[in-house]
């Protein structure tokens, strides 16, 4: 039978693109929302299996018949497996060559405050300004996405964004550096928006899906980690600073010309609506009057779908509301340490800048760690519970290796607090950051995973508030980091997260324990 295949993809970075395949991760039901433009019907119904219908509508026939009559190149996930390997691969290198963008030039704050003659702590703006266009970009991808399809959105937004990188190239001043980073973190920000659901229209089964998806997740920690070593080893070196953006335009503008020539469209509807002949029918002629009327519900929808829901569900939601300031929190702390690692070790510890930049890979290595956990535990733990429930998943049970998280995080900061005197050897202290990397990618896929299960119908619009929450804890974080390292020193100021992380250490737990009693009370939740 013909899959329901409707699913919008709103928001970046992704997380924004889990709302469709996490609630099919391991099972689950896939839900139908059609795009917001005027020329589609908005849908709410879910997808349900024909076979088992008393009656089929007409709709239903003309679509499957339509399906079989276009064949396989019409539908990605009927692709060879060797042939979506190798297009995932291709995905996920555009998120990943924007995720090094967001931080490669933070290494550079000196060589911009000597060149331009600006407070030290403007330039921190390079970073935040960057990932506040990452908060905007997804309301104007994710819905194009749908509309167009998934190619043109990213080779468009790569390429702008390249483009918008040899403008800090070039630039004689730093209000151009600034407003080139926010113009290149919102067309940056397709491939956030987009990838996720170009993904799942590649992969049929829960388990690929979820697989391929951790892996999307994955390049938003290993990007941000990636660019302050490759950032600090061009700055200082003898190419400046300005290469750091050359590089990155010439990266992104490369992928974009072999994107041009490899990357097909994976959105099914409108893969189907190129391969129908193409009737010449007369139209009723289209008045100014006609364009206004279908703009304005176009702009209802949008005002809905993007802002309104996502924002109500985030005021009125106790659960959506504490596990994404917990979400926020973990991905703020990524950017907070972009300019923490190196006072840590470059000043404090007296280590060169290049040197210094090579303890984030402690951080990477956690990440991988973490996503290696979160694989294993999927495929072993939460499949068993899923084969016993017959493909039904309790949104609670997401959150028991979200605690775990919970509790690995703060003892991670702990140990880089205290292990980071001069006198104190450095092994434990670059080591910490492999719990602290670990901890947060695990809090941030299991919470993005739980808001999916338990806002299913409504996931689209509470991962897009969770997003734009997001976006401006990371976008915040690096704007105090330095003042506050400064201030209170590294081990209290480490500390000082520490505490707060226990502080959100109660929220899984909490949920855990009553979340189905919270749910029973909401009518956006699911009751299980």
């Amino acid at each position: 039978m013909k899959e329901a295949y409707h699913s919008s993809w709103y928001a970046q970075f992704n997380l924004q693109d889990l709302s469709d395949c996490l609630s099919s991760h391991f099972g689950g039901e896939e839900y139908l929302q059609a795009p917001f433009f005027p020329a589609f019907e908005q849908s709410q119904s879910f997808g349900t299996d024909l076979s088992h219908a008393t009656s089929i509508t007409p709709l239903n026939i003309e679509s499957q018949t339509r399906s079989v009559e276009l064949g396989d190149n019409s539908d990605p996930k009927a692709w060879s497996y060797i042939y979506k390997i190798l297009i995932s691969i291709l995905l996920n290198a555009f998120p990943l060559v924007v995720a090094v963008g967001t931080s490669i030039l933070s290494p550079a704050g000196k060589e911009l405050v000597k060149e331009f003659d600006t407070k030290p702590e403007l330039t921190v703006l390079t970073t935040s300004l960057f990932m506040l266009g990452f908060a905007f970009g997804p309301l104007i991808w994710g819905p194009l996405s749908e509309k167009i399809g998934r190619r043109y959105p990213l080779l468009i937004g790569l390429t702008f964004f390249s483009l918008f990188c040899m403008q800090i190239a070039l630039a004689k001043n730093l209000p151009t550096i600034l407003v080139g980073r926010f113009l290149s973190g919102t067309f940056g920000s397709s491939s956030m928006a987009v990838t996720g659901g170009a993904l799942t229209d590649l992969w049929s089964s829960p388990v690929s899906r979820g697989i391929a998806m951790d892996c999307f997740v994955s390049t938003g920690f290993v990007g941000p980690v990636l660019g302050p070593i490759a950032g600090t080893f061009i700055v200082q070196g003898s190419l400046g600073w300005r290469w750091t953006m050359w590089i990155t335009a010439i990266v992104s503008a490369g992928l974009s010309l072999f994107a041009f020539v490899f990357l097909p469209e994976t959105y099914k509807p409108v893969l189907e609506q190129s391969q129908k002949p193409r009737k010449r029918l007369e139209r009723p002629r289209r008045t100014i009057r006609y364009w206004l009327v279908n703009i304005k519900k176009g702009s209802a929808l949008f005002l809905r779908d993007y802002l309104s829901r996502p924002l109500g569900l985030l005021a009125k939601e106790p659960i959506l509301l504490l596990v994404t300031l917990y979400m926020s929190f973990c991905y703020g702390l990524l950017f907070l340490f972009i300019e923490g690692y190196p006072i840590a070790f470059h000043e404090v510890r007296g280590w060169s800048p290049q040197f210094s930049s090579l303890t984030f890979i402690g951080l990477l290595v956690g990440v991988c760690c973490g996503m290696l956990a979160v694989t294993v535990h999927a495929l072993t733990v939460l499949a068993k519970k899923i084969a016993v429930t017959q493909g039904r998943l309790v949104p609670e049970q997401r959150l028991p290796a979200m605690i775990l998280g919970a509790a690995l995080l703060p003892l991670g900061l702990f140990c880089f607090a205290w292990t980071s005197q001069p006198h104190i050897i450095w092994t434990p202290q670059v080591l910490a950051g492999i719990p602290v990397g670990a901890a947060m990618f695990v809090i941030l896929i299991q919470g993005a995973k739980y808001i999916v299960d338990v806002y299913f119908r409504y996931a689209n619009s509470a991962i897009s508030a969770n997003t734009i929450v997001r976006s401006f804890f990371a976008a915040g974080f690096p704007l105090f980091s330095s003042k506050m390292y400064h201030n209170l020193g590294v081990a209290w100021a480490t500390s000082a997260l520490a505490f707060s992380a226990i502080a959100f250490i109660p929220i899984p737990i909490a949920f855990y324990l009553f979340g189905h009693k919270i749910r029973a009370w909401s009518r956006s939740t699911i009751h299980v």
